[in-house]
């Protein structure tokens, strides 16, 4: 009897163990992950306004499935707003099924400019962009205006996204002048999408220039365009002044594309540039097109 209770006990125990790793790995999934649920998943996309983006790639994998959800959680798209508005563009961007185009289609014809916008992102990530890009079109003339960052923000993505040389001048300018740190590094990566060569001598302008603190993402997109150039311009912003900004995170990027690591010792980096620079290549995975190496970052 004494045997049989013991086995009891530990089948009891067992089976709370278990209970409790599940409530646990359910809590975690709704709090930290992507949710444990599609329904969870696109209620943290619509809802959860610092880190919504982390539902971002489940929701892509639930494809249609998760389409409606949004729709219901975001009230017909009417809750579209400057923080779940780039996650969602991106959702509906990268499931390319006719239920999430006719979606777009639905935004871009919309009013309300963060629907629309959200729209054009999604609309230009599947080559679907219905007009035109030129100094006229509605993109380059929300990225003009003095509209809401997010707008702008937005705006910028889909240009990018457009991969249309047209949107060249436009970006040009964006990082050419004065702004704020996520509009010049949104630029930075829309001219890395496009790929034209054209941009590197503005890009090495950036990475020179002390009122510019975009700097991993210039860094980023002169390595993308296959600009040696950029691994000295962006040692010579290094120091101990960078950690704690945005802007120290070239570090970090110079040490994935080097394979080395100097941390904010401006000095070592420079050593080494000397030493290498006669032989030293861009590694090919990062010559790729920007898509296909944002899993390098």
């Amino acid at each position: 009897m004494t045997l049989l209770i013991r086995k009891w006990i530990l089948g009891a125990l067992l089976v709370l163990a278990i209970g409790a790793v599940l409530l646990v790995r359910s809590v975690w999934m709704a709090t930290f992950g992507p949710g444990f649920t599609k329904e969870e998943t696109a209620r943290i996309l619509v809802h959860d306004r610092k880190f919504g983006g982390r539902a971002q790639e489940k929701a892509v994998e639930y494809g249609d499935a998760i389409l409606p959800l949004i729709r219901e959680e975001s009230s017909g798209f009417m809750r579209l707003n400057g923080r779940n508005a780039f996650w969602i563009a991106e959702v509906l961007g990268a499931v390319k099924t006719d239920e999430s185009r006719a979606i777009l289609l639905d935004l871009y014809a919309q009013t309300n400019a963060i629907q629309k916008l959200t729209g054009a992102v999604g609309l230009a990530q599947q080559g679907l962009l219905p007009d035109e890009i030129d100094d006229d079109s509605y993109l380059v003339q929300t990225v003009r205006a003095s509209v809401g960052q997010s707008e702008r923000g937005l705006a910028i993505i889909a240009l990018g996204k457009s991969a249309n040389h047209a949107a060249l001048p436009c970006l040009l300018d964006v990082v050419r002048k004065p702004a704020g740190y996520w509009d010049h590094a949104r630029a930075c990566e829309a001219l890395a999408r496009i790929g034209s060569r054209e941009s590197i001598a503005a890009l090495r302008e950036c990475l020179q220039s002390p009122d510019f603190h975009a700097l991993p993402e210039a860094f980023r997109a002169l390595i993308a365009l296959g600009d040696r150039e950029a691994v000295p311009l962006a040692i010579a912003r290094v120091s101990p002044k960078l950690r704690g900004y945005n802007s120290g995170f070239v570090v970090r990027e110079l040490k994935k594309v080097t394979g080395r690591s100097y941390g904010y010792n401006g000095e070592k980096w420079k050593n080494w540039w000397e030493s290498a620079k006669a032989s030293w290549q861009i590694p090919e995975q990062f010559l790729k097109p920007w898509d296909e190496q944002t899993d390098l970052y």
